[in-house]
């Protein structure tokens, strides 16, 4: 006898009507995945939804050729049947970085068919890297024999913040040559698909409530160190965005009176203080002899290196120091703490937490899950991933 599992149903008393929509959905996909075809009463007791919402699902599901039904019968009655179409389409994710760019493909069952990774020089410009990412994609596409037509989206995650509609990077910390560029339209030339763009740490948001550990976190905080510090906001996996585009620049906050000048023009920012560059930076001055880089900080925090755990924890402090007003602003359910950093263990999130627990409210931390990535350099690409499905079968 096959063993049937719930899927818990999602609160019904939180976000937006559309948001609520959504979350059904996924959650009658996710259980006919898990469980297989199924009747309609089946399904619902199952999703823990009602009989009327799941057919109503069903049939927008159908209507999108996303599920089919026939009619069974079940304990001597007729009944629907619902059973996943199969569906050839597919989705690709890129992550443009400062120095790399990720590519992941998945079908629109999330399953991934194919990768790609590359370096890049720092200071590469847009119509040097956007090239090179449609040769990847064909690549990809070519050594897992899917043909070009099956790509129903492409979802692009960047680190800048991006003007609503062009995707015009409106703060170029991180990719200072791309600033001013119409990416919407760039990325669609290049590439020869439907594209959609997001900042990354947005991304990395969704990509942890839908995919990672902490999935399905009402309130979720996503961090993410590197070059620059960004923050991304979902909550009930819809991802905040302002309409200036602007959001999550947390790495721009000053932190320390008349400190270091930082390349926004203020002094005493956050990136002054924890950014990859900054801690690379110390370790070079300090012990000079040594070939230093993020993957050597890395892997000296791995082999329990004292001072890199020092530099580590003081940085995580540091951010602490951004993160508590958020916590008293938000108190959200869930902080995760991602980058290249947190491969090197705790003491960059040991860190931060303690700074926290001393300066937000305990009403607003006690009920906090403090977590680092459990998605690894992945939750990016993820994200880009989980945003092109969402633009092509949901929206």
């Amino acid at each position: 006898m096959a063993v049937r599992t719930r899927v818990a149903a999602p609160p019904r008393d939180t976000g937006s009507q559309k948001a609520l929509r959504e979350r059904n959905i996924a959650l009658v996909m996710t259980t006919l995945r898990a469980q297989g075809p199924q009747t309609q009463a089946a399904l619902a007791r199952a999703s823990g939804l009602s009989t009327g919402t799941v057919s109503s699902i069903v049939r927008e599901l159908e209507a999108t050729g996303l599920v089919a039904t026939a009619f069974a019968i079940s304990s001597g009655r007729r009944s629907v049947e619902v059973r996943l179409a199969p569906d050839p389409r597919v989705v690709v994710g890129v992550d443009i970085g400062r120095t790399h760019m990720r590519m992941l493909g998945w079908d629109v069952g999330r399953r991934p068919f194919g990768e790609a990774y590359t370096t890049l020089e720092p200071g590469h410009e847009p119509f040097d890297t956007l090239p090179l990412a449609a040769e990847m994609l064909q690549r990809m596409l070519d050594e897992h024999h899917v043909d070009r037509s099956r790509v129903i989206r492409c979802g692009v995650a960047l680190p800048a913040s991006l003007e609503p509609g062009t995707g015009r990077v409106v703060q170029a910390s991180v990719l200072p040559n791309w600033a001013g560029v119409n990416l919407m339209s760039a990325l669609r030339d290049a590439l020869g698909l439907p594209v959609v763009l997001e900042n990354d740490a947005n991304l990395g948001a969704l990509a942890h409530y839908g995919v990672g550990m902490q999935s399905g976190a009402h309130s979720l905080v996503y961090v993410k160190v590197a070059t620059g510090v960004g923050v991304g906001l979902s909550i009930d996996g819809v991802v905040y965005r302002s309409s200036s585009g602007i959001t999550g620049e947390i790495g721009h906050i000053p932190v320390v009176d008349n400190g270091e000048l930082c390349y926004c023009g203020n002094r005493g920012c956050l990136e002054t203080l924890v950014s990859t560059r900054r801690l690379v930076a110390d370790l070079k001055r300090t012990r000079p002899g040594h070939a230093w880089d993020v993957a050597e900080v890395v892997r000296a925090s791995q082999n329990g290196d004292v001072m890199v755990h020092r530099l580590l924890y003081d940085a995580g402090v540091a951010l602490g120091l951004a993160i508590a007003p958020i916590c008293n602003l938000l108190s959200p359910d869930v902080v995760v703490l991602g980058g290249p950093l947190v491969g090197g263990g705790r003491p960059l999130l040991d860190g931060m937490v303690s700074t926290v627990r001393q300066r937000a409210l305990p009403s607003a931390t006690a009920h906090i899950t403090f977590a680092l990535t459990d998605l690894g350099d992945a939750s990016e690409v993820q994200g880009a991933c989980l945003l092109a499905l969402h633009d092509a079968l949901v929206r």
